[in-house]
């Protein structure tokens, strides 16, 4: 306590210096603690029972042309997982949907999860109210509530438990509310309701003839509970054997599936192969950047301590003159340290856990997802800033103390001794941290301006479409009870009226714009053609789009026509033409023409569907994926679920209001969704939101570092000139210029800032290439970043090394030679 005493009053007698320190360390643990918070909130456990037991089974099929999109089972493929995989307690499916929910004629949009029979029980999940479904129920359908849901619809009423409501217009029932802590198994979405699999065929009867007992079909999510003392390895080799065994049973449906056993927070947000290597990568680089940040603010600190330790000589002196061993200033020092960084610590967490919610709060997606990002206090997050305040208490205060407590006790009680010099070891080591400094800084600088660059140069790109001047908005009339043929009508009224609009150049529908989380696709069977054996027929994307799609997005038809209103009259099972995009045309008839060319989708129960038409490559998913093969098939009657995209004359946001009016007029009572322009949409999570949260992170770590390091370059040169002061005089006495001075300063800071930019080049040129290898638009050889970069430090570097050098060189000679 004596220890602590004495910090406290050191610390406060001496407040600029604490001050400095306690920003300084609050800036770097901040910066930690709202970076490990955020990842944090996507990568913390599941709020379940022994969620260290959950894990995600994804698929990996061979021939999949969409990217690691086809993880998914089928649902008999999830009996058999739940029948025969012997490492597993349980493993539950679930299939994320969209729908509406009516309550007296009021309806709302319905994000929902057709889940396994065994989904809750399996998961450990408890009711907040009634009671969770475990088998189907039929008709009315069963329906559990998100907490969410519960809360803001109803209030948090128990009472909602069997009321009565229409799901899709399909009659239901709610039967309970799933507890607050669990949001789903969907990262980030926290569903509003849960249905059971085998009901979701009576809220769409369509799914009766494509998903139940189809092997081919394979929508379902899976995750699987490890009985205790398994592990993942162990699970692994298990389902490599059971994968194999279906290969065999089922030759026409699982030949060339196998399956990936994964821990469940390493396969968000879904375990598609890219992202479960990405998630790795995403974290340690983060927090890379993060202890970069924090490392120099420990060099900052610790050279201010060194400053301080050398303007303790003399206190030091005394009290080793007065009995104090070495262990005794050593542990002093330390206090003093731990002191420091327990509170720039909290203030830091403090700080980090405000912004990283503020931040979250306000990220837009570009979608209406009930988006669910848990930033609240959490244990892990304060012991990381704790045990990091710690260390760093410890690091900044270690090297300062030891190299005080080796003072000469007689040299620093001689008079002048202790300032008429500093140690040459104790220079070098400050020069060593400035040095640091400035190549940590550079490093930050230069990935802000590679991420920056890179959003610059990504929203130039060629989408291969015209996303100016376009809004859409979803519409689904099912969800209040629309039949097919109402259905109809209700789409054709509304373009009709919103072509008669003068500000309106063309208007057309789909079922997946480009950049949507509506992302469709299916297995290929071109038609004469023999499957591959041990292999998956070749996977493409599909699209459901109208008629005068095309001329909206302003994708060029390069070959053949353009769907015709006629096409649209088709029902799914009877549907015969299709329009294919040139990878798929490449892939599939490589030097023929393909106009003609006939292929079944999804699976060859389908009609066939004939290539009329061939589309120009565009972006479909995310704004930097490579191209790939990708089908168009003509919108159907008995297809509900449609955006509406209208090309504006002038300002697409104008239209906005006009149209959720002119909807209402139509369907006072369809919910509407994702009403926003393309360009908002780009915005999102699947176009330039990756790239714009690594400039702003970046960016802010760079700005922290940039001021963290030009604030050391000045408080070494400062210091070094004050040392010097006496030298200065007499070299002034002896005829030295105010120029020569100015040199002799500057010429101590630049050779410092040269070669802290020589070794930030260096590690900057390293971690260029490592971002481009998991973010393909980032350019690891763009030399205007590294040169205006480097080139902006070294100014502001410069600045701070002349400040000192011209105070100094203004010291009158007699002050000079009095100084000490």
């Amino acid at each position: 306590m004596t220890d602590v005493r004495y910090a406290i009053r050191f610390l406060w007698t001496h407040r600029a210096f604490t001050a400095a320190a306690i920003l300084t360390l609050a800036i770097g643990l901040g910066a930690n603690t709202a970076l490990y918070g955020m990842l944090n909130s996507a990568l913390r456990p599941l709020a379940l029972p022994h969620p260290e037991q959950i894990v995600t089974i994804a698929a990996e099929p061979t021939g999949d042309e969409t990217g690691g999109f086809q993880f998914a089972f089928s649902t008999e493929q999830l009996k058999d997982f739940q029948e025969r995989a012997e490492p597993f307690s349980d493993v539950v499916g679930f299939m994320p949907r969209i729908g509406g929910l009516a309550i007296d004629g009021r309806a709302s949009q319905f994000w929902f999860a057709a889940v396994s029979g065994n989904y809750f029980g399996g998961l450990g999940v408890r009711p907040a109210a009634g009671t969770l479904f475990t088998s189907d129920s039929g008709s009315p359908v069963h329906v559990v509530l998100g907490y969410s849901f519960w809360m803001k619809n109803f209030g948090g009423d128990p009472n909602v438990v069997g009321t009565a409501v229409r799901v899709d217009g399909a009659p239901a029932v709610i039967t309970g509310v799933v507890e607050r802590s669990f949001r789903g198994t969907l990262t980030g979405v926290e569903m509003d309701g849960y249905i059971a699999i085998e009901d979701y065929g009576v809220l769409n009867p369509d799914v009766n003839r494509w998903l139940y007992r189809n092997r081919k079909a394979r929508p379902m999510n899976l995750l699987g509970r490890l009985r205790p003392g398994v592990s993942v390895e162990e699970a692994q080799a298990s389902v490599d054997v059971l994968m194999t065994t279906l290969a065999a049973e089922y030759p026409a449906s699982d030949q060339g599936i196998a399956a990936v056993v994964v821990p469940e927070p390493l396969a968000r947000p879904m375990p598609m192969r890219s992202v479960r290597e990405a998630v790795p990568f995403v974290r340690l680089f983060g927090l890379a950047l993060a202890a970069l940040v924090l490392l120099l603010a420990c060099m900052n600190v610790a050279n201010l301590l060194l400053v301080r330790a050398t303007a303790r000589q003399r206190e030091i002196a005394v009290r080793a003159a007065l009995g104090a061993s070495r262990g005794r200033l050593v542990r002093q020092m330390i206090t003093e340290g731990l002191l420091l960084s327990a509170i720039g610590g909290l203030t830091g967490y403090a700080v980090g856990q405000w912004v990283s919610g503020a931040y979250i709060s306000r990220l837009d997606l570009g979608a209406d997802l009930p988006l669910r990002f848990d930033t609240s206090f959490d244990l892990r997050v304060f012991l990381f800033s704790l045990g990091t305040a710690v260390l760093t208490g410890i690091v900044i205060g270690l090297w300062p103390a030891w190299r005080a407590s080796k003072a000469d006790a007689r040299a620093a009680l001689h008079d002048g001794g202790w300032t008429s010099s500093d140690g040459g070891g104790r220079q070098r080591l400050r020069r060593t941290l400035v040095v640091g400094q400035i190549s940590g800084a550079l490093t930050l600088l230069v990935v802000a301006g590679l991420f920056i660059r890179t959003l610059t140069s990504a929203q130039d790109i060629d989408l291969g479409f015209d996303a100016k001047k376009l809004i859409s908005v979803r519409l689904d009339p099912k969800q209040v009870g629309y039949d097919d043929d109402r259905t109809v009508e209700f789409y054709g009224e509304l373009q009709r009226r919103i072509r008669r609009w003068t500000d309106v150049e063309s208007v057309s529908v789909c079922l997946a714009p480009p950049m949507s989380y509506l992302i469709g696709g299916g297995s290929i069977y071109v038609e004469g053609r023999a499957e591959t054996a041990n292999r998956q027929p070749p996977a493409s994307f599909i699209n459901h789009v109208g008629h005068d799609y095309f001329a909206v997005m302003g994708i060029p038809i390069v070959r053949g026509r353009a769907f015709t209103e006629a096409d649209e009259g088709q029902l799914s099972t009877t549907r015969r033409f299709a329009i294919v995009n040139e990878s798929f045309a490449a892939t599939h008839w490589p030097g023929e023409d393909p106009i003609g060319k006939r292929f079944h989708a999804f699976n060859t129960s389908e009609p066939l569907l004939q290539v009329v038409g061939v589309a120009r490559d565009s972006k479909y998913v995310v704004v930097f994926e490579s191209q790939r093969p990708y089908v168009y098939l003509p919108v159907v009657r008995d297809m509900s679920i449609r955006t509406l995209i209208v090309r504006a004359a002038g300002n697409p946001a104008a239209l906005g209001p006009r149209l959720e009016r002119e909807i209402k007029t139509l369907a006072p009572d369809m919910p509407i969704a994702d009403l926003r322009t393309m360009t908002q949409s780009l915005q999102g999570v699947f176009g330039f939101l990756i790239f714009r949260i690594g400039a702003i992170q970046a960016g802010g770590l760079g700005l922290l570092g940039l001021i963290l390091a030009t604030v050391g370059v000045y408080g070494v040169v400062s210091f070094g000139a004050s040392l010097r002061t006496r030298e200065i005089g007499i070299r002034v006495a002896l005829g030295a210029q105010t120029r020569d001075v100015l040199r002799l300063i500057l010429g101590q800071g630049l050779t410092l800032v040269a070669g802290g930019l020589l070794a930030g080049l260096a590690l900057s040129i390293g971690m260029g290439q490592l971002l481009s290898h998991f973010l393909p638009l980032v350019n690891a050889s763009d030399w205007i970043t590294f040169a205006a970069v480097a080139a902006g430090l070294a100014a502001l570097a410069l600045v701070a090394c002349y400040l000192p050098a011209r105070r100094a060189a203004k010291v009158p000679v007699m002050t000079a030679l009095r100084y000490e």
